[in-house]
């Protein structure tokens, strides 16, 4: 049977809405597709970019565990921790993953959802043979489960595990199904992988394609975030350029009577080149197409992502 309507979510970590200045690598990428900075969040087609709050009303700057879970879970993660969390979910919200993932949520409710990124070289790993989430939160391995990985398992793969999925891996990738997170393969190939390397047009038409044999596709890219703490600005610039490239290629792809594309981040830090460092600015909420009005419209803050894209299926 035909799927009739489909969501793209990208979800882009570290990017927030920053000045209209020199040290915003948004603003001197001349950005048409991701114009973060005031007087300027609009698509080319005039479709408007909205902002949202990161900081959830706690003190301090947001941080990754507890801003993706509250972007995923549609909870105040980081009051219920009594501050943001860094990095990868403690006990406390990995027991909150595994009960109210957007992921979960989708298949419970008979939505086919799948989670895009590929772990090559380590999907094995990443199964139900070798992790688990136990019911209290703690994570469960195997004997022969990596030990440099297991204080490194992220919000989005507690996700997948908790909605049964198994990662994609190398061979996905080679038949286009799926994506690293860096979608272009360099970093794979620097590391002695022999894999095709995508450019940005043509990671925009495997995201489509994965889009119409699901009604729900969630892809990270956290590039943006890393580049903002480690790389030169002129790298961050000529990253932002490419993904640009990306999400309009997408976008020339999708059908707004059908498809909806929902971008967003969980803290700032990439439009704020100088601080180098995650910051209090909002961030930016893309959602273009058949919902997108409707999301725009009842989506204030990280916690209220989850909850609106539950009511729009």
């Amino acid at each position: 049977m035909a799927i009739m309507k489909q969501m793209i979510f990208l979800f882009v970590d570290g990017c927030g809405v920053g000045r209209a200045d020199p040290g915003n690598p948004f603003f001197m990428a001349k950005s048409s597709y991701l114009p973060f900075w005031p007087g300027a969040m609009v698509l080319p087609d005039g479709t408007p970019i909205a902002t949202i709050d990161a900081t959830l009303g706690i003190p301090g700057s947001p941080q990754s565990a507890s801003g993706q879970t509250a972007l995923f879970c549609g909870v105040k993660a980081a009051e219920i921790a009594n501050r943001h969390r860094n990095g990868y979910p403690d006990q406390v919200l990995r027991s909150i993953i595994l009960k109210k993932n957007l992921l979960s949520a989708l298949q419970k409710n008979g939505v086919s959802a799948r989670f895009l990124n590929a772990y090559p070289l380590f999907e094995d790993y990443f199964s139900s043979k070798h992790i688990a989430i136990k019911p209290d939160g703690r994570l469960w391995f195997s004997t022969v489960f990596p030990e440099r990985f297991k204080r490194m398992v992220s919000v989005t793969s507690c996700m997948m595990l908790a909605s049964g999925q198994k990662p994609f891996g190398a061979a996905a990738i080679q038949r286009k199904k799926a994506l690293y997170q860096d979608y272009s393969n360099r970093q794979l190939n620097e590391q002695g992988l022999s894999l095709p390397e995508f450019s940005p047009q043509k990671a925009a038409d495997i995201i489509y394609h994965a889009s119409r044999r699901f009604e729900f596709i969630l892809y990270e890219y956290f590039q943006t975030d890393l580049y903002a703490h480690r790389r030169p600005f002129e790298d961050c610039v000529g990253l932002i350029r490419e993904l640009d490239i990306l999400i309009g290629a997408l976008l020339s792809r999708l059908d707004r009577n059908r498809d909806t594309l929902v971008l967003t981040s969980d803290h700032g830090n990439l439009e704020d080149f100088p601080l180098r460092g995650h910051n209090r600015n909002p961030v930016p909420f893309l959602a273009w197409g058949r919902h997108g009005e409707r999301l725009r419209r009842k989506i204030m803050s990280l916690s209220d992502v989850a909850p609106e894209i539950m009511n729009v299926f």
